[in-house]
């Protein structure tokens, strides 16, 4: 029958929801999230800011593109045919193959966009992928593959299987999530929410898997609302940049420099010859290139009132990297970073300007919160 994979129509099944904190919980989601991940019991993996969509080929080969909503009948809202890029992809799969995706643009993520896509008419839909940029899916979770269910299988068991099996069925719009547990799970999720990224879910490793809702704790869906922020100020000081380049774009990469003298050459794509032909060439970086700084030091005020850094964000534009000395104690919003070893912070990003503030204002305190 369609749709059907091992007696489960996939087709109208309801989707698994994921367990979260609710607004009124009393009690340190923050803690409680850092002691369930360190607790060894789950896995998790970044969370794409996207639409979640079934991809199902089901015992016969037909595929199916299935989203969580329903229609205004209560029925499947099945959408394949407004994303021609990934049929290749699908009808690769065995049949009797259920995996769980979001649906994203990469770069550009937030479920609205998505919806404006999907959301019109197949044509249309297929023309605006085709001038801009198209839809990519992020595979996360099994289901059934090649007949057999896996909804009694392990979580554990179905990452396995998607590491070893993501190998064997690649896609340039399919991209497979990579799992983590333990303090490397903690390390990832901190980085996301440093790089703005939407979040992370993590689930038990002996859970099943879940119609409707999981139970608590089961599973956690972590957003954005847990990532501290800070105010803090340039300090005026800066580190020196790297200089080798270890890019991906050599090959059209315009800013080289001498070797051997550090001497710059003239801006320009044509050293990439000249280096494979053994020229004493070398790609630099490009705060290295125009003497900018590599990262900005940042501080706050001790208990005395007195400056005090705190760590270095490399993340800034190249106005505040070639200026740095002009912003000296202008306040800035720094976000989702925890103290390391030695009181400086990890994973810190500036968020935007604070010139409501003073950098009197900014407070050690504030890293006792975190």
């Amino acid at each position: 029958m369609k749709g059907y994979v091992a007696g489960i129509d996939w087709v109208n099944a309801e989707a698994m929801k994921y367990w979260s904190f609710a607004s009124s919980y009393k009690g340190d989601k923050k803690a409680d999230t850092r002691n369930m991940i360190f607790s060894g019991d789950y896995l998790g993996a970044i969370k794409v800011d996207g639409y979640y969509e079934r991809l199902i080929k089901d015992e016969d080969g037909n595929i199916f593109m299935v989203a969580r909503s329903k229609n205004i009948q209560g029925g499947a809202v099945e959408k394949i045919d407004w994303v021609p890029q990934i049929h290749d992809f699908m009808n690769s799969l065995p049949n009797g193959t259920v995996l769980l995706s979001e649906c994203y643009l990469p770069g550009d993520e937030g479920s609205k966009k998505i919806t404006s896509l999907l959301g019109c008419l197949k044509d249309k839909c297929i023309a605006r992928q085709e001038k801009g940029q198209k839809l990519h899916f992020y595979i996360f979770d099994v289901m059934a593959w090649a007949g057999s269910d896996f909804t009694k299988v392990s979580f554990e068991q179905r990452v396995d299987f998607i590491k070893m099996t993501s190998y064997g069925f690649s896609c340039e719009y399919v991209e497979w999530a990579q799992y983590y547990d333990g303090e490397e799970l903690w390390n990832k999720l901190q980085a996301a929410l440093a790089d703005g990224r939407e979040g992370m879910v993590i689930m038990r490793k002996d859970a099943p898997v879940y119609f409707k809702r999981t139970p608590a704790r089961i599973s956690l869906k972590i957003k954005k609302e847990l990532r501290e922020t800070i105010d803090c100020f340039f300090t005026g000081r800066a580190a020196a940049p790297k200089r080798d380049y270890q890019g991906k774009e050599i090959e059209s990469w315009p800013y080289w420099c001498h070797q051997e003298t550090d001497e710059r050459l003239p801006v320009g794509n044509h050293y990439y010859e000249a280096f494979m032909e053994g020229k004493p060439y070398i790609p630099v970086t490009k705060p290295f290139y125009f003497h900018w700084a590599g990262s900005v030091e940042i501080g706050v005020v001790d208990e005395y009132g007195n400056p005090m850094a705190i760590g270095y964000l490399s993340g800034v534009t190249d106005d505040i990297k070639e200026h740095y000395k002009d912003y000296r104690k202008r306040v800035i919003e720094i976000g989702a970073m925890e103290l390391n070893d030695t009181g400086g912070l990890r994973h810190a990003k500036m968020l935007g300007w604070r010139d409501d503030k003073t950098w009197e204002e900014c407070s050690i305190s504030q890293l006792k919160e975190l």
